[in-house]
């Protein structure tokens, strides 16, 4: 409720934006922060002129922020696009504001993809993830991340489905994903239960099971090729927008255990993308009942690249202290802790991009 009511709250002005940017990144500093990623998201019915004038608008209040504590931060903003918006136009506009402004070609480092991901799978992302890709390797002075929100939220689909949902967003292109619960949850909270999904998407999940099958059997996957091949067919005459039931028993959570770590494997072999742990938002409005079931332990054993951050810290009360601290008591040691806040350096925007 917080959340939508900052949103729906969120049409500030000029004047405020840059005055909202510049406090925040001085705040940040004065904590030690040396380094910020900052995202903003504008209404769906934004037109152009808001999105230069109110992205000129952050970006010099972050840039005056930087200057009122002699650069001791280094500040960047990505903007947030609609999941179901025109974002192929939004994308072109910002490409052509970096053109037109230094400013903003320096500070503008990504766009992103957040709140409510169910009913947009990443599919629907494809070819938009494709297109920027594309342009950073044409354009790198102008390149941009590709941040996704992906595996946070999943009452839409079955747990399988979910994590096919991050190894897609991966393998597609995406520099970071957001939260990635699916990913690495204990497929035991899921036993007893009853899950639907659309026909679609189980169609998805098996095209995705032939596709890598050899893999996810070598992993100790027990489902027929043949049965999946026939499963397939007789899906794919029924109306792709009805719901099928799942049990979710022994044999369905060993299957999603297997999906998991053949999904990491994927996510390490055949990806440049970093996952982005953030403890406290998990936990509040996440799936997690507490924090030992945090999976951030289980990425680090899978050598996943992860950074540790504080998601919307306004909201949450919290800081990046306090995302380390969870992390800890999630089970990750002082080395592992450390060695994570190393590497973040190297998985910021700029360099996941490509950008010169």
């Amino acid at each position: 409720s917080k959340f939508n009511l900052i949103i729906a709250l969120s049409k500030f002005d000029e004047e405020e934006i840059r005055y909202v940017a510049k406090e925040i990144v001085s705040a940040h500093a004065k904590q030690g922060i040396n380094f910020a990623e900052y995202r903003i998201m504008y209404p769906p019915s934004a037109t152009k002129e808001v999105y230069f004038s109110k992205t000129i608008a952050a970006i010099d209040g972050i840039y005056q922020g930087e200057i009122s504590v002699n650069k001791a931060i280094q500040a960047r903003l990505v903007v947030s696009l609609h999941r179901d918006g025109d974002y192929f136009q939004q994308y072109q506009w910002l490409k052509e504001l970096m053109n037109q402004n230094e400013l903003v070609k320096n500070y503008l480092v990504g766009v992103d993809f957040c709140y409510i991901e169910e009913g947009f799978p990443p599919r629907e992302k494809k070819e938009f993830f494709k297109k920027i890709l594309e342009d950073n390797q044409e354009y790198p002075e102008t390149a941009l991340s590709i941040l996704y929100h992906v595996g946070e939220s999943f009452s839409d689909k079955t747990p399988k489905s979910a994590v096919r949902w991050v190894g897609e967003s991966a393998i597609w292109g995406a520099h970071r994903l957001g939260h990635c619960i699916s990913l690495g949850i204990n497929p035991e909270s899921f036993a007893n239960k009853i899950i639907q999904e659309k026909v679609s998407e189980r169609i998805d999940q098996i095209e995705f099971e032939i596709k890598y099958y050899e893999k996810l059997k070598s992993l100790g996957a027990t489902t027929d090729y043949s049965k999946l091949q026939k499963e397939l067919e007789l899906l794919k005459q029924k109306n792709s927008e009805d719901k099928i039931s799942f049990s979710i028993d022994k044999r369905y959570i060993d299957e999603i255990y297997t999906m998991q770590e053949f999904t990491m494997f994927l996510i390490k072999e055949e990806s440049n993308s970093t996952i982005e742990c953030c403890p406290t938002s998990n936990l509040l409005i996440g799936m997690l009942p507490e924090i030992k079931n945090h999976p951030i332990g289980r990425f680090k054993k899978n050598d996943l690249r992860i950074t540790i951050s504080s998601d919307d810290p306004g909201i949450f009360d919290t800081n990046i202290k306090k995302e380390y601290e969870l992390a800890a008591t999630a089970g990750l040691s002082l080395d592992e802790l450390e060695e994570i806040k190393k590497l973040s350096s190297t998985y910021t925007s700029e360099k996941l991009s490509g950008r010169k």
